[in-house]
């Protein structure tokens, strides 16, 4: 089968796509002929190195005609999110070829991702993303909560192929003797993080969390401001002996010791598509603290790999206290978010989509 990815992606190391996608079409290569092209001028290592990358610098026009064959006509498309995507030349030449094309959205169609900027996503709805989505072989959600957030308005056809990991070398093996320490690592985005609910739940439960001598570590890039009022909220608290923020992203071996120096990761988020760094941590061997916006809640909770709770600031501190009564219970709960990790192996995820993309072909 030959598949074009379609994306839109920029040089940014600390947003999922970044990672999520070369990792997708790597491994998609071992089961069909793939070809990644990128509507941006430029490249970086992690993305040559899949063999597969293509840029507007190879390609300046951004139309399916001047593709190599034989992507010019490919047996498949599959767009990488929706928005980006607004009037764009090669959509049109897929429409016109009426080539199928499948849609990753990434939580973009979900209920809370509509309400953001509200009234712009109204307008390009109704001028173009209707028809983007509807015209469809069919939608790609990461997670079944995804789905359902979405509901079968955009498409009355649906698959679910979640993001994947690279299983590591090295995993958790021993927790803290004394204290707990927690991590959130990740964009530094306040509403879509969650990062202002999760220093609510601790300021609401710092009593306990002092004298469990638990800690809570951030990483990741400031972003809006974040850094600011996170010092100034911890600070106002009195929080600086429980929260810490680390200042800047973490990348492969430093995240790797990161990941392997806590005792669980914590994601408070209002929405997402499909975490991977959430997943990432899980391969480790870390139990993790979700909100129902991570849209792995169910999953954790189903196979006690960690903890699940509501998006609000009273249900995430009765998690930090839960985690706290249930040190005992680290070990266990490591072994089981390993298990659950490994049903998101990249090559695994690759063999389900040859199959499920060509099963949609041959019914369409």
């Amino acid at each position: 089968m030959n598949i074009l990815f379609c994306s839109r992606i920029y040089a940014n190391k600390d947003t999922g796509l970044y990672w999520s996608i070369p990792n997708q079409v790597r491994a998609q290569g071992k089961c069909d002929n793939v070809f990644w092209y990128n509507l941006w001028m430029g490249e970086t290592e992690e993305w040559k190195i899949t063999n597969y990358y293509h840029s507007l610098q190879d390609y300046p026009s951004g139309r399916l005609k001047d593709l190599p064959a034989p992507f010019d006509t490919p047996d498949l498309v599959v767009f990488e999110t929706v928005y980006i995507f607004a009037f764009k030349a090669i959509v049109f030449d897929v429409w016109k070829k009426k080539i199928p094309y499948i849609i990753i959205p990434r939580s973009s169609l979900t209920a809370p991702a509509q309400k953001i900027k509200p009234v712009k996503k109204w307008i390009g709805n109704l001028l173009f993303f209707w028809k983007f989505t509807r015209k469809a072989l069919a939608i790609q959600y990461l997670t079944e909560n995804e789905y359902k957030e979405s509901g079968d308005k955009w498409n009355k056809k649906h698959i679910i192929i979640g993001n994947g990991i690279t299983p590591p070398s090295n995993r958790k093996e021993f927790f803290s003797r004394e204290g707990l320490k927690g991590v959130f690592i990740g964009r530094l985005t306040l509403y879509h993080k969650g990062l202002d609910l999760l220093v609510e739940a601790c300021n609401e439960v710092q009593d306990e969390l002092r004298k469990a001598k638990c800690s809570i570590h951030i990483y990741g890039q400031d972003r809006e401001g974040v850094v600011e009022y996170l010092d100034n909220y911890v600070r106002k608290k009195h929080l600086d002996d429980i929260v810490f923020y680390h200042y800047g992203a973490v990348f492969g071996k430093v995240k790797e010791k990161v990941l392997l120096d806590n005792d669980f990761f914590i994601l408070t988020s209002r929405l997402e598509g499909h975490p991977m760094a959430l997943i990432e941590a899980l391969s480790y061997g870390l139990p993790c603290l979700v909100t129902q916006g991570s849209n792995m809640r169910e999953e954790i909770e189903d196979v006690d790999a960690g903890w699940g709770t509501e998006v609000n600031v009273d249900c995430i501190a009765k998690g930090l206290l839960k985690i706290l009564s249930e040190k005992a219970l680290l070990d266990f709960k490591s072994k089981n978010a390993i298990i659950l990790a490994e049903r998101y192996n990249w090559d695994r995820l690759a063999l389900k989509a040859h199959g499920v993309y060509e099963m949609l072909l041959k019914t369409k």
